[in-house]
């Protein structure tokens, strides 16, 4: 990290300005899809943004398993199976 470093607000603004940049619908002429919904669809998709909906009783360990193993095998390490 950087010893000096710039306001929030500014770091929010170059952000922002890069993301509108960024695949904006509204701006992209080949997007036959709608691109606005009600503030009340906003609202509801921010209040859920952040929860988690897999149900860990229904979802077996072993799925965790494979998703370790597929980290280990990716960062070179070693089996977690044989641990």
């Amino acid at each position: 990290m950087s010893e000096e470093s710039i306001p929030k607000e500014a770091a929010y603004q170059i952000i922002n300005d890069e993301i509108m940049l960024d695949s904006n619908p509204r701006l992209n002429l080949a997007s036959f899809v709608t691109t606005w919904m009600e503030p009340e669809c906003d609202k509801l998709i921010m209040s859920a943004i952040n929860k988690n909906d897999v149900d860990m009783d229904d979802t077996s360990t072993s799925l965790n398993w494979s998703m370790l193993e597929v980290v280990a095998i990716r960062d070179h390490t070693i089996s977690i199976r044989s641990i």
